[in-house]
């Protein structure tokens, strides 16, 4: 095992950072995609205006002409915008080629042709934009082209449209030819060179970016690369926090950038804050000098599933999807091509998503195999809100197969009762046995102890350790609770967490003294944990009962049943800003998964989906509302509040519980986009018309998520500090709303947690929130919502509140 120095890390970080993006630039050079590259995108932006009002200008002059040439007429027709675009992608996605100014022309007048033929076809077949998206899922441009080809030719032949005039091979090149000039007077982006070719008497003229052009790329991707390095973990202690531009990453004398205290890129904002933030760097700063290692039994397993494509725990097939023959009926029988040509895509988008899965866990792999046998940390800072981040990626904060492979470098002896009442939770709780009291989950553990001693010993024959909710985290436990089972002691290294119930829906409920949200989410004491996501789905069976004689998806989503999957990550995110539109994607991701990998039988055809799924999304939508009125109550006032503050042209600004100034200022953008049917939606272009006005939408949309954040972040950095002042505790396992320690210290930080959240929650959160808004923009913002009677001292006596 390579024992790590600081400065060979941090030499890493820069030449993969490097060789990372240097990668991605020759990509898209050979997939001649150079405009979709960081640098084409600037030289986009930068250029596309100027030569926009070259087009008009020229416009003006071809409009004079009597005998107009078909390019002319052609282009006369189209909006400047979406020709300069499709000019100015084709040029720039072989910039770094010398190209004969006759193919370059051809290439051009080719793209202007395409996109009218497809305009053509849309306004006069009632197919014509299944035609256009059919092309785009073909790969490459020869495919693309030919499929629109024979598929206008076909509707043609069967009278359902006339035949398209095409252009001729002179007006194509005419057409390239003349914007092709065009674009290298008004931007300077090109030049000609012309090359004397063996055996050819004259010499022939090529397009290639000019000097300046090129000089600007190399400038440009100098800085870029630089500025991208891929974070690793640091094996010296990260910097102290003392101010926003100092601690974490001890850059100097190095070629890493220096990374700020907040992730932002206001820097107005963050020049405005002078000196320390006491609270949220003291958490920060205790959170990063956590010291970790490698779980090597994990990351042996690990790495033998891997190779024996054994699928667990977020491990992905290590081939893809096949997708099955085409039917020999296929061209003759419609419903049959249709059936196919879904299939296909799903299996293609399975794909697509089983490879970058693929990519995550060869890096992870990657990562843990170079800190093996090293001590190291994750230096963290906060976002704007102030929720507090490990800077790299793959490490507590990441999923089940990161956090299986991570322990704490210094252990801590399971010597109580309690201590080990926390360590077999912790099993449970990975088991997925969570929805039960404390005592059933200690019990669960100890029962499970044989088997746990058995998957110890042979992790790759006893497989039953797969079946958990969490399969890696279950594993590192099971190693460990093995250990204390055979030798009657344990040093622990094993992160404990205990985990809110919808952090996010509690924050609200407090708020608001919603003693009906309080107990649902376990902030009110209860015999065992209340399930929220249980309840609405209960609730939301109930609306398709109501409807089941007059729906028949109702009848069908019934006999397929609910449970608390189908609307968990829509009752999570509904405090953190569901929409209608989201809700629905849950619920159809659900239901892939219950399909797909649980192979379960469709309970309609697939043709139904999109209702099927808008009626059991509705329900659940309703169910939520119903569930949750007051928490809804209170997010509709903050949007009414930033409704006010926004219409006066004033940011939002508050300082948390724990001293952390949120700054939320979305302004609105103009985003001019250029619509062509093969070249693409080119929404990420934007020119000109960047706006300094606040986005009442994005503001509105913004705040309630905003602010519940930032009382979480507060939460956290308070507890983070009292438990370590309070109880001694120094290693911190934290993930916004998940705290986790040793399970020698877990009954302290449960305590500590409790007293935290009853202190800042008996304060009048919402009522300080507005004055601070009100003092700030010196405008009269309407009363918070009614409050409910619940007492928040009650916390103390709610087991699990966090469990």
């Amino acid at each position: 095992m390579e024992q790590l120095t600081q400065s060979a890390l941090n030499s890493d970080m820069t030449t993969i950072g490097v060789g990372r993006y240097r990668n991605k630039m020759e990509s898209a050079r050979q997939r001649n995609t150079e405009s979709e590259t960081a640098y084409g995108q600037r030289l986009i932006r930068g250029a596309l205006p100027a030569y926009i009002k070259a087009i008009d200008e020229h416009k003006v002059k071809w409009r004079a002409i009597k005998n107009k040439a078909r390019w002319q007429k052609e282009v006369l027709s189209m909006p400047s915008e979406r020709v300069g675009f499709i000019v100015m992608r084709t040029v720039l996605d072989q910039l770094h080629q010398q190209v004969k100014l006759v193919s370059m022309s051809n290439k051009v007048g080719s793209a202007l042709f395409y996109q009218q033929k497809c305009e053509y076809a849309v306004r006069n077949n009632e197919k014509g934009e299944g035609i256009v998206l059919g092309a785009k899922r073909r790969s490459g441009e020869a495919a693309q082209r030919a499929h629109i080809r024979q598929s206008m030719k076909h509707e043609a032949e069967k009278g359902l449209m006339e035949a398209y005039d095409d252009w001729t091979r002179r007006d194509i090149v005419a057409a390239g030819l003349n914007l092709v000039e065009l674009l290298k007077v008004s931007t300077g982006i090109l030049k000609y060179v012309n090359v004397l070719e063996q055996g050819r008497k004259k010499p022939t003229r090529f397009v290639t970016a000019s000097d300046e052009t090129l000089d600007w790329i190399g400038e440009f991707n100098y800085h870029k690369e630089l500025l991208n390095p891929f974070w690793l973990p640091t094996v010296d202690t990260p910097a102290e926090w003392k101010s926003v531009w100092e601690g974490g990453y001890k850059v100097d004398d190095t070629e890493l950038p220096k990374l700020p205290f907040i992730k932002t890129t206001n820097m107005e904002y963050l020049r405005s804050i002078e000196g320390k933030l006491d609270e949220p760097m003291e958490a920060c700063n205790l959170i990063q000098q956590t010291p970790w290692r490698i779980n090597d039994e994990v990351l042996a397993t690990m790495n033998w599933a891997w190779k024996n494509s054994v699928k667990v725990g977020g491990l992905p097939n290590r081939e893809d999807e096949v997708i099955p023959s085409i039917p020999d009926d296929f061209r003759e029988d419609e419903e049959s091509n249709r059936r196919w040509r879904r299939m296909a895509a799903g299996i293609h988008k399975r794909n697509l998503s089983t490879r970058s899965r693929r990519l995550l866990i060869s890096k992870v792999l990657y990562l843990a195999e170079k800190l093996s046998g090293n001590r190291f940390f994750y230096p963290s800072v906060c976002d704007f809100r102030g929720r507090v981040y490990n800077v790299p990626s793959y490490g507590i904060q990441g999923p089940d197969v990161c956090r299986g492979l991570l322990k704490f470098a210094r252990p801590r002896r399971i010597k109580t009762d309690v201590d080990y009442k926390w360590l077999a939770i912790q099993g449970a709780n990975t088991w997925g046995y969570d929805k039960v009291t404390l005592d059933q989950r200690v019990q669960w553990a100890d029962d499970f102890a044989k088997d746990a001693q058995r998957i110890a010993s042979n992790p790759t024959k006893e497989l039953i350790w797969t079946e958990a909710d969490d399969p890696w985290q279950f594993l590192s436990w099971c190693f460990e609770f093995a250990e204390l089972k055979q030798t009657g002691k344990l040093d622990s290294c094993l992160p404990v967490n205990m985990d809110a119930t919808n952090n996010g829906l509690q924050i609200l409920s407090m708020l608001t003294r919603d003693p009906y949200g309080m107990q649902a989410t376990n902030v009110l004491p209860t015999d065992k944990p209340a399930d929220i996501y249980a309840v609405v789905a209960q609730q939301a069976e109930l609306i398709l009962k109501g409807q089941a004689d007059t729906c028949p998806f109702s009848k069908a989503w019934l006999a397929f049943g609910l449970n608390r999957k189908t609307t968990k990550r829509s009752v999570m995110c509904y405090s953190y800003g569901l929409t209608a539109y989201s809700n629905r994607a849950y619920i159809d991701q659900w239901y892939s998964e219950q399909i797909h990998d649980g192979g379960r039988t469709k309970p309609f055809d697939e043709d139904d989906r999109y209702i099927a799924i808008a009626v059991l999304s509705k329900a659940v939508w309703s169910s939520i509302e119903s569930v949750l009125s007051r928490p809804k109550q209170c997010m509709d006032w903050f949007q009414d509040c930033a409704s006010l503050v926004t219409s006066a042209e004033k940011p939002i600004s508050w300082v948390t519980p724990s001293g952390f100034p949120v700054h939320q200022e979305y302004f609105n953008y103009q985003s001019n986009q250029v619509k062509t049917w093969i070249s693409g939606h080119a929404t990420h272009v934007k020119y000109v018309e960047d706006s300094d006005k606040l986005s009442s939408r994005r503001q509105k949309n913004g705040v309630s998520p905003n602010l519940v954040h930032s009382l979480d972040a507060a939460a956290l950095h308070k507890t983070v500090i009292k438990a370590n002042e309070d109880a001694g505790i120094y290693d911190f396992a934290f993930i916004h709303d998940s705290y986790g320690t040793h399970a020698a210290g877990c009954e302290d930080m449960s305590k500590i947690l409790r007293k935290v959240f009853i202190e800042m929650f008996s304060v009048d959160l919402l009522r300080d929130w507005k004055h601070q808004l009100e003092h700030n923009t010196q405008i009269v913002l309407p009363e918070p919502p009614e409050y409910g009677t619940a007492d928040i001292s009650q916390i103390s006596n709610s087991t699990y509140f966090f469990s």
